[in-house]
C-alpha cells in the first residue's frame, strides 16, 4: 500500500482556484455508492517537513468536508476506503519578457522619375526588451482513495497550482481547491 501511496498526491497552497489545474481518475468499474466509511492512512512524515500543523489540518478537514458531503462516514481506523494524502512543493523561475518597439513614421520628400514626389515611410527606430525573473513556489496536491478490503487504488485526485504565502488567503482557498479537485468525484455532492 506504501507503494501506491507514494503514486499519489494531493495539490497544495493555491494561489487562486482559477489557476488550480486539477486531474482526476478513477476505476469505472468501481460502484463507489457500496462503500458506506472512510479513514485516513497516517499523514506520510514527508509532508510534515513542508506542511506546517494549521495547514495539515485544513487539508484533512477540508477532505473530510468533502467526503462526507457525498454521504460517507468518518471512522477513524477500519473505514470501507481509505485516504492518502501526499503534498509536493517545488521551487520554479519563470521569466516574463516584454518588448518595445519605438518607431518612426513621418513624411519625407523623395525622388520619382520625372519630378519630385511627396510620400510617407518607415523611418528609424529602436527596440528594447525588458526580461523579469519571477521565483515561485508550485504545490502538488495528490489524494488517494483505495478500497481497504482490496489495497487497490479507486480513485486519485491531483490539484497543481501557486503557493500563496499569504497565511489568510490559503485558509479560504485551500479548502476551495480541494472541493475544486473533488468535483469529477464519482458520487455527487448532497
Amino acid at each position: 500500500m506504501k507503494k501506491l501511496l507514494y503514486l499519489s498526491a494531493i495539490l497544495l497552497f493555491f494561489a487562486s482556484c482559477s489557476t488550480v489545474k486539477v486531474t482526476n481518475n478513477w476505476d469505472k468499474s468501481v460502484d463507489f455508492s457500496t462503500y458506506k466509511t472512510f479513514s485516513f492512512y497516517p499523514w506520510d512524515k514527508h509532508n510534515d517537513e513542508i506542511v506546517n500543523e494549521w495547514d495539515k489540518k485544513t487539508i484533512l478537514e477540508s477532505i473530510k468536508e468533502q467526503m462526507e458531503r457525498r454521504g460517507y462516514t468518518y471512522k477513524e481506523k477500519g473505514g470501507d476506503l481509505v485516504v492518502s494524502v501526499f503534498v509536493i512543493i517545488e521551487n520554479k523561475t519563470s521569466y516574463q519578457a516584454y518588448t518595445n518597439h519605438y518607431g518612426y513614421y513621418g513624411g519625407g520628400w523623395g525622388y520619382y522619375s520625372p519630378g519630385w514626389a511627396y510620400g510617407y515611410g518607415w523611418g528609424p527606430g529602436y527596440s528594447q526588451t525588458t526580461v523579469h525573473k519571477v521565483d515561485y513556489k508550485e504545490g502538488t496536491l495528490i489524494i488517494d482513495i483505495f478500497d481497504s478490503a482490496t489495497k487497490k487504488l479507486i480513485w486519485q485526485g491531483i490539484g497543481q497550482g501557486e503557493v500563496d504565502d499569504n497565511y489568510d488567503k490559503r485558509d479560504t482557498r485551500l479548502p476551495k481547491a480541494i472541493s475544486h479537485i473533488f468535483r469529477r468525484y464519482p458520487i455527487p455532492k448532497k
